[in-house]
């Protein structure tokens, strides 16, 4: 690209942008562009070990006052997670959105507020969840998916009492991961949709490794985290060719002026099938090095 992009990644949840996109943030930060998250949600109630799963087992809960001081403690022990995890991938730009996790809607409050920050960041590519995600009912990724698509709508155009100017989003991933991975639930049962781009983070791997282990409070550290890299980017992986990619979904398509290629697809159809296995069998923390192409 002639100038640097300006790329923002919203997720509902802390750690929704680190597990499903932090490889990719880090190779955009690398290259020198403008690299921003923004989480919609506190995420007090999601996957906490003091909130979620210490008082899951308990016969009562704090009253209303002493239950809402913890979470607010809580939602403050995460939002510094969230930004050490950033400064591991190189990512200094990060907003905290504020929504209770309680119940995340597409409502007017948070398309407005939303589509005001998109005018102000006016990002080229944005990064987020799979409207559809689950079925599109009730799953909170979806409905953060909702309130960007509705929000990116009107960030379009103008909105009495923002005097910013309206601003157009050039892309939209929507990361597959979340979407396209492995069948489980009825809301499964009917899904047209796929992975058309596979991001190779192969080499920085390591790196979204590290931010997803500064996510303690979720418990995507330690674990889990290599689990979730091994089965999920590796997966990736394998079918971009590459020890371990992330998956995205087109929103639209793209127009060029001659018929797309990228490097990495033209050197692999020179290599043999045992080359391109050798090159993607590669596992973090087991094999010496990236056997990359």
């Amino acid at each position: 690209m002639a100038e640097p992009l300006r790329l923002l990644s919203i997720g509902a949840h802390p750690a929704d942008v680190f597990d499903q996109s932090g490889g990719t943030m880090a190779h955009h930060a690398a290259r020198g562009d403008w690299v921003g998250c923004c989480v919609l949600t506190h995420g007090a109630r999601v996957h906490d070990k003091v909130v979620s799963d210490g008082m899951f087992g308990r016969k009562t809960i704090p009253a209303k006052r002493s239950l809402g001081r913890i979470m607010a403690r809580r939602a403050e022990v995460k939002s510094g997670e969230v930004r050490r995890a950033c400064a591991r991938l190189g990512v200094k730009y990060v907003h905290f959105f504020g929504a209770d996790d309680a119940v995340l809607t597409p409502n007017d409050d948070n398309v407005r507020r939303l589509a005001r920050l998109l005018r102000q960041l006016r990002p080229e590519i944005v990064l987020t969840h799979f409207p559809h995600e689950d079925g599109g009912v009730w799953n909170p990724h979806a409905a953060a998916g909702q309130i960007v698509m509705f929000a990116m709508g009107l960030a379009a155009a103008v909105d009495p009492g923002d005097r910013r100017p309206p601003h157009r989003v050039a892309q939209t991933y929507f990361w597959g991961q979340g979407a396209a991975r492995l069948g489980s639930t009825v809301f499964h049962a009917n899904r047209p949709y796929f992975t058309d781009v596979l991001i190779d983070i192969t080499d920085v791997v390591e790196q979204k490794l590290a931010g997803m282990d500064e996510l303690v409070s979720q418990g995507y550290n330690g674990a889990y985290a290599r689990k979730r890299i091994e089965a999920s980017d590796g997966a990736f992986g394998v079918a971009g060719q590459v020890p371990y990619a992330e998956g995205f979904i087109s929103y639209s398509a793209q127009t060029y002026t001659h018929l797309p290629l990228s490097d990495f697809n033209r050197r692999i159809a020179k290599e043999s099938d045992h080359q391109v296995m050798n090159r993607y069998s590669y596992r973090v923390g087991v094999d010496s090095r990236p056997r990359v192409g």
